[in-house]
């Protein structure tokens, strides 16, 4: 979300709670001029008996249902106020988390963001909340290894479907077969491409985890060999993403831009990315 965004929306909400309180302003005037009638009626003579009964419920009824306007007003002057005190929070926040980087070059550790407006306005609760749970451990590895936190987030999206789609235990959300691996393996079903393009299915042992902080730690061993030393040198996102499929990541012949389009961008991934 660029400034332009936040302050369009910080001004939406600034004039939908001046309009709201104006209504409201209105509303109490006019019930100001219908309790002046109510009094000049009542003291005519002519309204006397059942008509002055019949005419004081009249009133009391439009004035009950002015009370109740009026109330409702400020119940929606009082959310939108409240709203734009979140919006602010959150923004500020998420400004502080962008420029977080201490002077031995580290990133302060987050729990992540809850709203979805900060990751995407239309994403999923699950993408969301995957997004927020592999972030502590994204910054973590930022801090060891220099691989940025949009990468890995992103990568762990792309090859998990945000956590949907994981093989064995769950927990391999970055897709790592088992080469090399001496630990527990899980086999599955993948697709694979061609120089071409040409998609084909194979069935593949894949690394097994226990838990998705040992995932992240492997993820960050893997990106540590010398054919990715331009992933962690990377000064931005796009040339990180480009990076890891020229060091033979995945097969994909789009892959790195699927990363940086489809998920960085598209899920604002590089907001917890260093200022470099």
């Amino acid at each position: 979300m660029n400034n332009e965004d936040i302050n369009v929306k910080y001004d939406d909400l600034t004039t939908g709670t001046m309009t709201i309180d104006k209504l409201k302003t209105n509303v109490e005037t006019y019930k100001g001029k219908f309790i002046s009638y109510q009094e000049s009626i009542s003291g005519e003579d002519v309204f006397a008996g059942p008509l002055a009964e019949s005419a004081k419920e009249g009133f009391t009824g439009v004035l009950a249902k002015i009370d109740l306007t009026t109330e409702n007003f400020t119940t929606i002057s009082s959310y939108l106020t409240q709203a734009r005190s979140n919006y602010e929070g959150a923004d500020s926040n998420a400004k502080a988390l962008y420029l977080s980087i201490k002077e031995d070059g580290k990133l302060a550790i987050t729990e992540g963001l809850s709203g979805g407006p900060y990751v995407n306005p239309n994403a999923e609760q699950y993408q969301v909340d995957f997004i927020n749970k592999i972030l502590p451990s994204a910054l973590a590895l930022y801090n060891e290894k220099g691989i940025l936190p949009s990468l890995t987030i992103a990568q762990a999206c792309k090859e998990s479907a945000f956590g949907q789609a994981r093989p064995g235990s769950g927990y391999n959300v970055f897709g790592i077969k088992a080469s090399g691996w001496k630990g527990k393996t899980a086999n599955a079903r993948t697709g694979e491409q061609t120089a071409s393009g040409s998609t084909y299915y194979i069935n593949a042992d894949f690394r097994d985890y226990d838990t998705l902080e040992a995932a992240v730690h492997d993820y960050g061993e893997v990106l540590s060999l010398p054919r990715y030393d331009a992933v962690r040198n990377a000064k931005d996102y796009k040339e990180a993403a480009h990076a890891v499929k020229a060091g033979g990541y995945a097969t994909g012949v789009n892959y790195d831009n699927s990363l940086i389009t489809d998920y960085i961008e598209a899920y604002n991934l590089n907001q917890w990315d260093p200022v470099k």
